[in-house]
């Protein structure tokens, strides 16, 4: 049996795709421990995972990003992920991180380490250390001026590891990618493999709230969200009025960090909630509208639901651009999201036997990927 040391940064979006292949990995005999921020171990524990605090929260994360780059969201929206990513992942929470975890990897003393791509301190340690590594993707893979610009950002840690940073190691020995090659191209300078990605809510049927069983029972139903982190930033003015004017039923999630009675009075056909596991609503949802953050978009692509995409950061745009081209749901620019737009592309997408054949097609690519399961001799073979 090996000790299998997982690593990742704060926030549901970047623990969530780790959780399937740690549960393999534990439910064959290997010992896993989970290093991730204070604020972010309660959820690793309802996993049923062990953790150690290691890293920055998600609040202090942001502060001090928003500190070093107060103007990030006046950047060109293509722009903006670059200067996130490097910057959020690199230069505020890499070292932090790094200066956590040395007295993790000297007392678990792990056998192999599995980390979220975000997390950028696990990757030169291993080096360091010899230990066989793999990251874990959450979205598609990035452009050569992200990949510069995180590796710059990064580089410190591995200089105070002692390592050489290159291209080819960065994620380590290998990076498992959850998108399928008919959505991304990987990139051709990145060990890479894919692997599918796997709902784990462990919820169930009685779990669903009442409401659960008239969402779109006797006319379409609408599902939009901002995932857990960027409720405050989604122009839901704009999204309400939209959607009240469909013959639909809506249920809008805004995350923990919104107040849904901030919102004021909204239209009769929407419900709003703080949160509710995706699994409910996506299985009975003909249309989905959200930021275009991975996890939304690959849960509403597993459901073959078409995909309305308004980005705002992050890996977003990337994620909406690729789902346009794949013909399995549209994207609206900043300056296209107005109630009449939004209303227009939603009730294309319930009406367009095209989006729905091409979503049918993107369900089918993600349900061929390898299974998170069928990875674990390839990173047994690691040590």
């Amino acid at each position: 049996d090996m000790r299998i040391l997982v690593t990742s940064t704060p926030g549901a979006g970047h623990l969530h795709p780790l959780v399937p292949l740690a549960h393999e990995l534990e439910a064959v005999g290997h010992e896993v421990v989970w290093a991730t921020s204070p604020s972010a171990c309660e959820m690793v524990g309802r996993f049923g995972f062990r953790s150690v605090p290691c890293g920055l929260d998600g609040a202090n994360r942001r502060s001090k990003v928003m500190e070093r780059v107060p103007g990030l969201f006046e950047l060109p929206p293509r722009e903006r992920r670059a200067v996130m990513l490097s910057t959020t992942f690199g230069d505020v929470a890499a070292p932090p991180m790094r200066d956590d975890l040395v007295g993790v990897f000297d007392e678990f003393q792990p056998d192999v380490v599995v980390h979220d791509y975000a997390e950028l301190a696990a990757a030169p340690m291993s080096s360091a250390r010899s230990i066989g590594c793999v990251s874990v993707g959450f979205s598609g893979a990035v452009s050569d001026a992200v990949q510069r610009a995180v590796e710059v950002s990064a580089a410190p840690v591995w200089e105070r590891e002692g390592v050489e940073i290159t291209t080819a190691t960065f994620n380590g020995d290998l990076l498992l990618y959850p998108f399928p090659e008919w959505l991304d191209t990987p990139r051709a300078d990145v060990p890479s493999a894919p692997m599918r990605p796997v709902a784990f809510d462990r919820s169930t049927a009685s779990d669903a709230p009442e409401w659960v069983e008239s969402f779109g029972a006797d006319r379409p139903g609408v599902y939009a969200t901002y995932g857990t982190e960027l409720g405050p930033r989604a122009p839901w003015s704009a999204i309400f009025d939209g959607l009240a004017a469909l013959d639909a039923d809506v249920i809008a999630t805004v995350g923990g960090q919104l107040d849904p009675a901030s919102l004021g009075p909204v239209p009769a056909n929407i419900r709003v909630e703080q949160y509710v596991p995706q699994g409910f609503v996506l299985e009975r949802a003909a249309v989905a509208v959200s930021h275009g953050g991975a996890g939304t978009l690959i849960g509403a692509a597993t459901t073959a639901t078409p995909q309305l995409c308004l980005p705002i950061a992050a890996d977003q745009w990337d994620n909406a651009d690729r789902l346009a081209a794949s013909g399995a749901g549209l994207l609206l620019e900043e300056n296209e999201r107005d109630p009449d737009s939004i209303y227009r592309a939603v009730e294309r997408l319930l009406h367009d036997d095209s989006i729905q054949t091409h979503a049918n097609l993107l369900r089918d690519h993600f349900a061929a990927m390898p299974h998170p399961a069928e990875l674990v001799a390839t990173i047994e073979s690691l040590t």
